[in-house]
């Protein structure tokens, strides 16, 4: 009897050890590929030409947080200033934004201070170095519609392409079990 207790305990203990986490086969660790997302932060510089205001560009300063999904999803915010340099410096907008579309393209919404004309909401879609706008300034009694396009130095964002360790039931439940693989959701 005693022998047949020492043998149990081994098979048990080996199960254990296999299965991983308490568990013994079907339940096992896969991988489930591109379920994870990526946070990008990155600055940039542009040109902007606003319309009915000449050929002379603003140049725009900015910083852009987004966070990328493994299907494409991307949304994040953006804080930018702009300045005319040429003739006389004159700072123009500081504006903040947020984002949301798919790694090469998104559509944008936000607003800010323009140092001439005062508050204003905006709306773009911005692709891989461009950017085409229109910002509406409903303080003013004229010219509240300013449309611009930008050339920038932000690119297509890249998908991660990472996986990510789940518990499952490996028979025909499919179950998923949590984390660490030792009870069910």
């Amino acid at each position: 009897m005693k022998k047949m207790l020492i043998l149990l305990s081994l098979l048990l203990a080996s199960a254990n050890a296999v299965g991983g986490g308490g568990f013994s086969p079907p339940y096992s660790w896969v991988d489930v590929p591109g379920s994870g997302s990526k946070t990008v932060n990155r600055g940039y510089v542009g040109l902007k030409w606003v319309l009915d205001e000449g050929v002379k560009p603003q140049t725009v300063v900015g910083f852009r947080h987004a966070i990328v999904a493994s299907n494409g999803d991307t949304d994040g915010g953006d804080i930018s200033l702009s300045a005319k340099l040429f003739d006389r410096f004159q700072l123009g907008k500081l504006r903040a934004k947020y984002f949301n579309g798919k790694e090469s393209v998104q559509g944008e919404f936000g607003g800010g201070y323009d140092f001439t004309k005062g508050f204003f909401a905006g709306i773009g879609v911005h692709a891989p170095y461009s950017l085409l706008g229109l910002d509406v300034h409903p303080l003013l009694a004229d010219k509240k519609f300013e449309p611009y396009v930008q050339v920038d130095t932000i690119k297509k964002y890249n998908k991660p392409n990472g996986s990510t360790r789940e518990c499952v039931y490996v028979g025909s439940g499919g179950d998923y079990y949590n984390a660490d693989c030792t009870s069910p959701l």
